[in-house]
């Protein structure tokens, strides 16, 4: 569940939204005494204290799964997660209207800067506990589309199929773009890179690891910055929309990209992400075999591509080379990365 630093914008009486605050104070047994609204999160002043209320368009499956999931974690003593308060009846979310809604605690703090290597390695320690303590949760029933273990191999063919498919839809246009020239210059060497990504998780300890079920975790899956808001306690990740299913190693190389992105592919950085996490979840050679394969992959490539071709972002021409010159600046960096990786966990 996605939070602001601190409240924006202008205060505003009950009655400018009557009915859906009045299912809340139903709901929840409080009075709302005002609120800001930053769609898709309200920010209410109650009778019992600030909190956020963010609408939903996940199936009800889909948010069972994860507020049970984030409340099993929560009675364990994990402090790094908001857990979705109980509604009268229980659940801890309500429908009105075409969406659901869920109740929070507001959540006050700053948000997570990779840009600071203490943040980064607090998230990856924090992470990694996440991880832990997701072991003795209880993981089922799932949605399908929110388990991956063992589907990597199928996902990084489909993606294969995806990035010629960007290719051709590129060439198909009788006056390219400028975004069109720039991804079909570089697509034979991401495309390699992508080839080579699947052979290495062929290669790897992959099938091995998920069959591990202790290796099981609930995993983040969107470990963007203003997903982690930094407070006295620690960490606190919000926002688990995309969460699934999957080996940890999902989200530590989640995380180990976006460091690896922002600071120009800098092996401290990672040798430093990949201690931190270890410290708290110990690390063989299975798992960086594992994991240099995922890195192989031009996720990046591929994710940009996704954007502009399939799902067609509202976005400007200039803002997806802006786009793509920052995800993709550093080729000949990200490679000596991966030459580094693959000989100090060869």
């Amino acid at each position: 569940m996605e939070f602001q630093v601190d409240a924006q914008g202008k205060w505003q009486e009950v009655e400018a939204a009557k009915e859906l605050l009045g299912e809340v104070e139903n709901q929840y047994d409080l009075e709302v005494r005002r609120f800001v609204q930053d769609a898709p999160i309200y920010v209410l002043e109650t009778s019992s204290g600030r909190k956020a209320l963010k609408a939903s368009n996940l199936s009800q499956f889909e948010l069972e799964y994860i507020t049970h999931s984030l409340a099993d974690l929560d009675k364990q003593g994990l402090k790094s997660v908001v857990v979705p308060l109980e509604a009268s009846d229980g659940s801890r979310f309500f429908r009105w209207g075409d969406s659901h809604y869920l109740l929070m605690d507001w959540v006050k703090g700053r948000h997570c800067d990779y840009l600071i290597e203490s943040d980064a390695l607090m998230v990856a320690k924090a992470l990694a506990r996440l991880h832990s303590a997701s072991g003795n949760i209880r993981l089922d029933p799932v949605p399908d589309t929110r388990w991956l273990l063992g589907v990597w191999p199928l996902h990084f063919s489909r993606r294969l199929d995806q990035l010629k498919s960007f290719a051709r839809l590129a060439r198909k246009r009788s006056v390219p773009h400028s975004f069109d020239r720039l991804y079909l210059r570089d697509f034979d060497r991401y495309y390699r890179e992508a080839v080579g990504g699947l052979e290495k998780l062929s290669d790897s300890d992959y099938t091995e690891l998920c069959q591990d079920l202790s290796l099981r975790a609930f995993c983040h899956r969107d470990l963007a910055y203003h997903n982690i808001l930094v407070d006295d306690g620690g960490p606190r990740f919000l926002d688990f929309d995309y969460s699934l299913v999957d080996l940890g190693l999902h989200d530590l190389a989640d995380l180990l990209l976006r460091n690896l992105v922002l600071m120009g592919w800098k092996w401290e950085r990672a040798s430093h992400i990949l201690d931190a996490y270890g410290s708290v979840i110990p690390l063989d050679h299975r798992a960086y075999s594992v994991l240099e394969a995922f890195l192989q992959f031009p996720h990046e490539y591929w994710q940009i591509g996704l954007q502009y071709y399939y799902e067609k972002q509202h976005w400007s021409e200039e803002y997806f080379l802006a786009r793509y010159n920052r995800k993709l600046k550093s080729p000949d960096l990200r490679q000596r990365f991966l030459n580094t990786f693959a000989k100090a966990f060869a």
